[in-house]
């Protein structure tokens, strides 16, 4: 087997959990396994995750907090998709080469708003229905996908002229945090 390989992503990852793309860790990362294996790679990770975790457990909560996050979440994604346009959207992350940027609606307070969709829903079920393991499968996924945040806006810097500029008028992921 080629542990190696594995070992320094891990080591890789460790490092540059927070850390915002530029910065050495990332940079790290991204020379290891620059391509479609990294960006096929955070799919099936948030993919297999989403999976475990809609499969785990009930699919919609009981308890009214837990449902009304889930419905929050359900509904910023839907909004999230329509304001993209379904066309426009790629499930790895490397922009279309025809594709449009997006900065108004949702798109305008948050980068990244189908991630946070994904994880309030899954949030809200995993308190609903918690578990270690469950928990466990969520932490999973919320590195996944800042790694794969990160990984994103590294091309979309490169393939969108104003996304730089748009990256300083909006929040990541977690509006007034992140």
């Amino acid at each position: 087997m080629h542990r190696l390989p594995v070992i320094k992503l891990t080591t890789c990852i460790i490092r540059s959990v927070f850390k915002e793309a530029g910065q050495p860790g990332v940079i790290l990362i991204l020379l290891m396994f620059e391509g479609p294996f990294l960006a096929r790679f955070f799919v099936v990770v948030q993919l297999s995750s989403l999976f475990y975790l809609f499969f785990s457990g009930p699919w919609i909560a009981d308890y009214p907090l837990f449902l009304g996050i889930e419905l929050a979440g359900l509904l910023l994604g839907v909004i999230a998709i329509w304001q993209m346009n379904p066309s426009n959207i790629n499930v790895t992350p490397v922009p279309k080469q025809n594709g449009r940027l997006v900065t108004h609606g949702v798109y305008s307070v948050i980068r990244h708003p189908m991630y946070l969709a994904q994880l309030l829903v899954v949030g809200a079920l995993v308190m609903e229905q918690y578990s270690h393991l469950r928990l466990i499968v969520l932490l999973i996924l919320l590195v996944n996908l800042i790694f794969k945040l990160n990984y994103e806006e590294s091309h979309l810097v490169k393939h969108f002229e104003g996304y730089k500029k748009y990256m300083q008028s909006s929040w990541r992921l977690i509006p007034l945090l992140y």
